[in-house]
Parts: structure tokens; sequence; C-alpha cells
């Protein structure tokens, strides 16, 4: 064989290496916890708590970032400047809002966490601070905020309404069972009324040192309307998915017996797959696969320190729930559909 045939030999081989490695992806992505993706006119957007403050990714890619920059810092000496947690992006009427929880105190014990909301005019800022959201019972005086995190926006019919995990009530300790409300926005920094939306009743709900319903993520699909949820400790192996499901489009959020809540788990973690839960839900870039953005634990040991995100594909069953299937862990998996594409 010639040095040339062997240099183009060599070279087809490469090629064909790189065109194989183009169409996978590893999991996990990166170490993280609470994933948030959103997806806007053909671009991905993810955020999380880093670079000492957020950060805000963008990409035409589900998996991996193409632009990335901390857009908001917490200020010193306020109600927000420590334990920002679970950060999400969204838009309403042409602006970029992100919610947040943060907290007076830097780090435990947790009880001192509230839902806060920034605004700019583009994704990457820059933000200004809104202020905290009122999370208690009586919107009209505004007394006795309450504990709240995790809080997502859900758009239905017209209307905006916020769902987010809470306390019934004040307390000066972090060991409180956690449900999930809801309330109409009024404006984007003003809620409604708060609504018991779900309580952790069913016996795979329950376990831990407290109960707890926590990362509510809207998922629509067709006319239905789920908000998936997830259950038991965070920092166990025992950390997994529920699911309610609007009865109706024309039912009204606000009422909860508008929803049905499914009878067992719906994404749960396996003997290698150490609790899968607070995920967020998009479709690919060609919109043919829908796909769950989860975090999980690599080890059983760890706590919260040991969670890493994943990304899998789902589908949806004959009844029109979703089927998250079982979680794949640490894996190789083709591409969400459209990727490669684009890539080229």
């Amino acid at each position: 064989m010639n040095k040339a045939i062997y240099l183009l030999l060599v070279c087809l081989l490469a090629h064909n290496v790189i065109q194989a490695q183009e169409k996978t992806f590893v999991n996990p992505l990166r170490k993280g916890a609470d994933p948030f993706v959103m997806k806007h006119e053909g671009r991905y957007y993810t955020i999380f708590n880093g670079g000492g403050g957020i950060t805000v990714t963008e990409s035409r890619f589900l998996t991996k970032f193409e632009k990335t920059a901390v857009v908001w810092t917490p200020p010193q000496n306020a109600w927000n400047s420590f334990n920002i947690w679970a950060p999400e992006i969204h838009v309403i009427d042409g602006k970029w809002y992100i919610y947040y929880a943060g907290s007076v105190h830097n780090g435990a014990p947790f009880y001192a966490q509230r839902a806060g909301v920034l605004e700019a005019d583009n994704p990457f800022g820059p933000y200004v601070d809104k202020g905290m959201y009122y999370t208690g019972d009586d919107p009209e005086t505004k007394k006795d905020n309450c504990w709240a995190i995790d809080m997502t926006l859900l758009q239905h019919r017209g209307k905006n309404y916020a769902v987010w995990s809470g306390w019934t009530a004040l307390h000066d300790h972090h060991d409180v069972d956690q449900y999930l409300y809801i309330a109409e926005l009024i404006d984007p920094y003003t809620l409604g009324k708060r609504v018991l939306l779900s309580k952790p009743e069913l016996p795979w709900e329950k376990g831990d040192h407290i109960a707890l319903q926590e990362g509510p993520q809207v998922l629509k699909h067709a006319d239905d309307v789920f908000i998936m949820y997830s259950t038991r400790g965070s920092w166990t192996e025992h950390y997994k998915m529920g699911q309610l499901r609007l009865k109706s489009p024309d039912s009204n959020p606000l009422d909860p017996e508008a929803w049905t809540k499914a009878e067992q788990s719906v994404f749960k973690g396996t003997d290698t797959v150490h609790g899968v839960g607070h995920a967020s839900m998009t479709t690919s870039p060609d919109d043919t696969e829908y796909w769950i953005y989860y975090h999980s634990k690599l080890q059983l040991d760890g706590g919260w320190n040991n969670r890493h995100v994943f990304l899998q594909k789902f589908t949806f069953d004959v009844d029109g729930n979703p089927d998250f299937g079982t979680p794949s862990g640490s894996s190789t998996l083709d591409r969400p559909s459209g990727e490669v594409e684009l890539e080229r």
C-alpha cells in the first residue's frame, strides 16, 4: 500500500469516527441539580446556580451549550443574598423572567427561603430585581409571607399561573412538610390568592422525615396539561416523580378538583440509578420527539453534592399520559432528532 492511499484510508477512518461520535451523547451531561430547559424560537435556554450567581445558557442543541453567561449576582445584606435555588427562565409578553428562591441566611437551617423574580428584555439581561413574591394566604395585607421554592409558570387559555412548593405556615426550622400551591399571576410580579393544589398522601410519596411535593413542571401534549412533580427526599435514592393531569382543557387550573393525581410514581430510580426528579420536559430540535431533563445521584451517598444532570427521550401511552420508561442513568444515547443535521 503506497503512502497516499494509506493516508486517505486514515482520513476516511477518522472522518467516520467523528461522524459516529456526532450522532450520540453521553449521560450525565454535567454535575448539578434541578435542571430546567425551555425552548424559544428554535433555541434552548437552561439556567442554574453557578459562577457566583445565576447562569443562563443558549444553544441550538439539547446536548451542549453554545453560549453561557452569569446574568445576575445576589445583592449583599438582602432577603435574597444566599441559598439561590432552582432558578427557571420564562417569557411573558416579550419580556424574560427568572424565578428563583433565595434566603437571608447562608446555608442551614433553610427556613427563610422565599420566591423572587427578575426581569429583562432578553435572556442575557441585564436583569432588574423585581423583588419577592408574596406566597402566603393574605395577598391584600401581605401578612406572614410563607416559605416558597421551585416556582414555575403555567400558561393556559390566555392566563398565567404560578405553581410552587410551599409551607402552610411560618416555622423557625426546615423539617416541614411541603405542598404544591397555585395562584394566578395578576401581573408578572404579583400573585393572587394561593390555592393548595396537592399534598403527599399516597404511600409512595411518603417515607422520609418530612412528606413533600416539590419541583413542579408543566408538560403540554395536544390538549392535555400536566404538572409533573417530585417527591421524597432529593438527597436520597427514593426521589421520584408524580403527575397531576388537568381533567379537561376547559377546567379551571385553580380548582384542585380539576386535577387527577396518578396513583403510582411515573418515573423512579433503579438499583443503579439512585433516584430521579426535579425534571423539565421539551421537544427535539425538529419537534418530533419529547425529552426529559432530570437529575439523579451517581452514588448512594453524597446527598445533595452527588447530583448530576441527565437527558433521555420519552413517549406517550394510549391514554395520553407521558411514558418516561426506565431511567438510562450513565449511558451513551442517540442525540435528539434534528441535532446532527443542525450541526452539519
